[in-house]
């Protein structure tokens, strides 16, 4: 099975102590003793943190049936959806995965289960996500606050979407995905962009690859890679002079391989950059400094 590359890295790559793990709280945000519910809780982030290790070890099917054993009885919760989305991913069940990071964001359904008397609140999205409310018959009159709104859960669950579009080829709307996981959590925007930059680049889509690529660039200056990859997808229109036999490249391209050299001399792609502006009698510029 293949990785689930680059989107479970936004999760998988934080320390576990770090990411969101589930709290119980009344309407009234007051601590309220529930031994029942708060044993569910914990019993519930033990098989999240296992479900990411697992994940992370490329290990789907086991996070895979830790998650759907602790959806069967709280299909509302969030963050296990996300992780059952991940291993999905990794397991190319394409369609599942997108069903579960739309129900993680609440996109166009209804949670399932509603009635149940334990079920959890999940928290809808932010102002231009429209989450869908579930019951929130739970048990003691608690919920599940799943840090409100947290950007690192939407914006992963965004992402994760968007590449699951890319390899169903629905580009517009892994486009709109990736936007919205920038809007979601800002801090990360340059991450996600570059993650679609890339996946568009696997998928041989150069004009997405293109705009990508310049998105993440204005949301992080400093990230090399995108240079390259803004050249990459430029030079399929590159023409040659025939009275010079040297490579014109298009408005854009050197400046975007000189950048990159700029920032990264060494990087996995200056043989490639050295070598296409060297065929256009370009000179390689000093080095600067790098952020991949």
């Amino acid at each position: 099975m293949p990785s689930i590359l680059l989107t479970a890295a936004l999760l998988l790559a934080l320390p576990l102590t770090q990411y969101p793990t589930l709290t119980a709280q009344d309407s009234a945000n007051k601590p309220k003793t529930d031994s029942g519910t708060s044993k569910v809780i914990a019993s519930i982030n033990t098989d999240v943190l296992a479900a990411r290790k697992a994940n992370a070890e490329h290990r789907y099917g086991d996070a895979e049936a830790l998650m759907l054993k602790d959806l069967a009885d709280h299909p509302a919760m969030v963050i296990p959806r996300v992780e059952l989305a991940l291993a999905e991913m990794g397991m190319e069940k394409y369609d599942d995965a997108a069903l579960n990071f739309k129900k993680a964001l609440g996109i166009d359904f209804k949670i399932d289960a509603a009635s149940h008397s334990d079920d959890f609140y999940a928290t809808p999205g932010s102002s231009d996500i429209q989450a869908t409310r579930a019951s929130r018959n739970t048990a003691g009159g608690e919920v599940v606050d799943l840090k409100k709104n947290d950007p690192e859960i939407v914006g992963a669950a965004w992402s994760g979407l968007g590449e699951v579009y890319i390899r169903q080829k629905h580009y517009p709307e892994a486009k709109q995905a990736f936007d919205s996981a920038a809007q979601a959590n800002p801090a990360k925007a340059g991450l996600y962009l570059s993650n679609e930059t890339i996946f568009f680049f696997k998928a041989g889509n150069q004009e997405a690859q293109l705009a990508a690529a310049e998105k993440a660039i204005a949301a992080d200056p400093a990230r090399a890679n995108m240079y390259y990859f803004k050249a990459q997808a430029l030079v399929s229109k590159a023409t040659m002079d025939p009275a010079t036999q040297k490579m014109v490249l298009p408005p854009g391209c050197a400046d975007a391989y000189k950048k990159y050299l700029q920032l990264d001399p060494n990087g996995p792609y200056s043989s490639d950059a050295k070598s296409i502006l060297g065929a256009a009698g370009i000179p390689v510029p000093a080095a600067s400094g790098k952020k991949s």
